[in-house]
């Protein structure tokens, strides 16, 4: 089992991955009542968006299963006691192909909700996410601002 997670982790983390700029905020964020203000998001824009993203999610279900299967088959196929590199590389290319479906359909969905958007509407949510994520990474750097030393508290608290 070790050696099934190991070569999983290996694998995705070799992947190649989507460029960053291309990409949505997590969860269901047209939900977000202050997001959608912020952006500007019209009630029929949050209900396409959601039809689209259930539509995706129902067939990314499926292709993540599709991936885990092979990722087992690749596993299993390199775990043999009797070891031959030929089914592995097909396994190896099962599982790559598997992959690719899924990000193809993640990809494809980008797409789509991007066209529900308009271009402000876009650079709203680009400029959300940077914030974010200079958020993030300034509360993880030791000494940050806004972070309370190890057995103190935040005032107030």
């Amino acid at each position: 089992m070790k050696k099934l997670m190991l070569i999983l982790g290996v694998l995705i983390a070799a992947s190649p991955v989507a460029a960053n700029d291309f990409d949505l905020p997590p969860g269901r964020w047209w939900e977000n009542p202050r997001l959608a203000e912020h952006i500007g998001l019209t009630e029929d824009q949050q209900g396409r968006i959601r039809d689209v993203v259930f539509t995706h999610a129902k067939r990314m279900i499926d292709l993540k299963a599709d991936v885990e299967k092979a990722g087992l088959d690749l596993a299993d196929s390199v775990d043999r006691e009797v070891f031959d590199p030929d089914p592995v590389r097909a396994a190896y290319a099962a599982f790559q192909t598997a992959r690719h479906r899924l990000e193809t359909e993640r990809f494809e969905m980008l797409l789509e909700v991007r066209q529900i958007l308009t271009y402000e509407q876009w650079r709203k949510i680009q400029d959300v996410k940077q914030r974010t994520k200079q958020n993030r990474m300034e509360q993880r750097r030791p000494g940050a601002r806004g972070t309370v030393p190890q057995g103190e508290r935040p005032p107030g608290f």
